[in-house]
């Protein structure tokens, strides 16, 4: 029985861990960005990237998710959204992709040989020429927030998380998506608050 094209996506984006909510951030920080100095962000919006198609309601559902969650840790760190990017000083944008790969299995066959009867000399014998390792697909989920610089454009600070996933469902998914986005976002430094 064929999947739909969406639980396949959802899929990319279940973590392997199960229940874990903490992830590891890779941040960049422009040397000259001063994040801290500044006080409004505008969002964007974002981006989605995979092997198959997304049914658009998904698409719409997790954009929500991760708006909700970035705008309240940026909000916590001490910056103002604003309602368009003109009033802003910084524009926070975002990307998820699903990509996957396949490698070999490192599950034990069925019936395979003990290991004292593989690793004994009179008993070792190679592998058919027909022989085909058992494979595996592995799947990547990435979530990456971007924040630019109203004015110029460029780059002034990007967060993200990759982990490897497995299979759940597309509310899962989803759930997943938005709290990489917030875990990124809490990397976001803090807004320098000036004294008078």
């Amino acid at each position: 029985m064929a999947r739909p094209k969406t639980f396949v996506w959802a899929a990319t984006l279940a973590l392997l861990a199960g229940c874990a909510t903490h992830w590891d951030v890779d941040s960049y920080h422009a040397p000259d960005g001063n994040v801290t100095a500044r006080h409004t962000f505008y969002f964007k919006g974002g981006d989605f990237g995979s092997p198959v198609s997304i049914d658009q309601a998904v698409i719409t559902t997790a954009t929500s998710r991760v708006r909700d969650a970035v705008v309240s840790e940026l909000t916590r760190s001490g910056y103002a959204e604003v309602d368009s990017a003109a009033a802003a000083d910084m524009v926070v944008s975002f990307q998820v992709a699903g990509t996957q790969r396949i490698v070999p299995s490192d599950a034990r066959r069925i019936g395979a040989p003990s290991a004292t009867t593989v690793l004994s000399p009179s008993a070792i014998q190679p592998p058919p020429a027909s022989y085909v390792p058992r494979e595996m697909r592995v799947r990547d989920g990435s979530v990456l927030i971007y924040i630019d610089d109203r004015e110029s454009g460029k780059l002034l600070w990007r967060g993200a998380v990759t982990e490897e996933t497995r299979s759940g469902s597309t509310e899962q998914g989803v759930r997943v998506i938005a709290d990489m986005a917030r875990e990124i976002a809490r990397q976001v430094p803090a807004r320098a608050v000036s004294v008078k």
